[in-house]
């Protein structure tokens, strides 16, 4: 199996990178500018007018026409620049409006003018025709519509759906987090796993998100320790700092691997696309995390500084692993899928 990049991919790549690195740069969340919030949607228009907001969507429903693996190969490139997840929900709502045939909420989405947000349950919940249970609203505060799925389907509900809203502190400061629940609402639309398997494709866009993070909190282990001199001599020459960042090396490769081969699990239909998504998801966060922590240790106290940009990578990571189904719910469903 080929993993490496074909020329469209890395035309994909290089487009993205030029346009968020002009449009998205990490630098957006240092003082002086707010620490509460971000503005990211401002660019899904912008998003929109690249193809990006459908790039995975057949021509005939408005989008590109890709496959899954080009839209994982963006998904890198938000993680690296720490786009808010509710691009997720635009992108995924825009699947759930489009089979079920929602022309005009499609035509919304795709061009960016409505927004979307995510919805993570809390617990217990149902979703389906009647729809239940407490949830996490993440950037939501201002959207029309928020999108939640689970391995049942996907559905896209009205923010007035949602009753007792109350507005939280998030961990990550640049992202909006409100709790809410639902009491047995139909929901605006909604998609079966069996209709589009919009969880696993969830989770496989989740694990490309992590590859970003982890790929990136790579690079900026290993540019400080070529300029941050101690005892006369930069610390990357340390057996120690070397090691850190070796390992965070490999973590991102098998992250990368892991997600390429999800993706293309996913866009061939098959039959182990379960289980390669759930492990996408695991593997991804797994190195998301762990490379974040570690990115920090190499900068050292400086890492922990809100002028700094390390702090920001691993509050993401915190938050894309929560999202829909943590660590210990993907291992149980790992579980299940291997052994039934």
């Amino acid at each position: 199996m080929n993993l490496l990049l074909s020329e469209d991919q890395v035309q994909i790549v290089d487009t993205l990178k030029h346009f968020l690195s002009e449009q998205a740069p990490v630098s957006r969340f240092r003082p002086p500018a707010s620490q509460i919030g971000n503005q990211d949607h401002l660019i899904w228009p912008h998003l929109a007018e690249l193809g990006f907001l459908g790039i995975a969507l057949p021509e005939e429903s408005g989008g590109i026409g890709l496959s899954g693996a080009e839209e994982t190969v963006a998904y890198r490139e938000f993680g690296r620049h720490l786009l808010s997840p509710a691009i997720m929900g635009q992108m995924l709502g825009a699947r759930v409006a489009a089979a079920t045939g929602n022309a005009t909420l499609l035509k919304d989405l795709l061009s960016g003018s409505t927004r979307v947000g995510l919805a993570n349950p809390r617990g217990a919940t149902a979703l389906g025709s009647l729809c239940t249970g407490e949830f996490h609203l993440i950037e939501s505060s201002d959207a029309p519509w928020v999108f939640c799925c689970d391995e049942s389907g996907a559905a896209l509900f009205e923010r007035s759906d949602f009753a007792a809203i109350e507005s939280v502190r998030s961990m990550d400061h640049s992202l909006s987090l409100e709790r809410a629940r639902l009491d047995g609402i139909r929901p605006t639309a909604w998609v079966s796993a069996e209709q589009d398997p919009i969880y696993i494709r969830a989770l496989v866009l989740i694990g490309g998100f992590a590859v970003g993070l982890a790929e990136a909190t790579r690079d900026m282990a290993v540019e400080y320790a070529k300029v941050r001199e101690q005892f006369g001599k930069p610390i990357g020459s340390f057996q120690a700092i070397k090691h850190i960042c070796a390992d965070m090396a490999i973590r991102a490769e098998a992250a990368l691997c892991q997600a390429t081969v999800a993706s293309l699990a996913l866009s061939d239909g098959d039959a182990g696309a379960n289980f390669q998504g759930t492990a996408c998801k695991l593997v991804t966060i797994d190195a998301a995390l762990k490379n974040a922590a570690q990115n920090i240790q190499v900068h050292g106290a400086v890492g922990f500084t809100s002028e700094a940009d390390a702090h920001l990578y691993l509050k993401r990571a915190h938050v894309m692993d929560q999202l829909w189904g943590d660590t210990r719910t993907q291992r149980k469903r790992m579980l299940l899928a291997s052994f039934g």
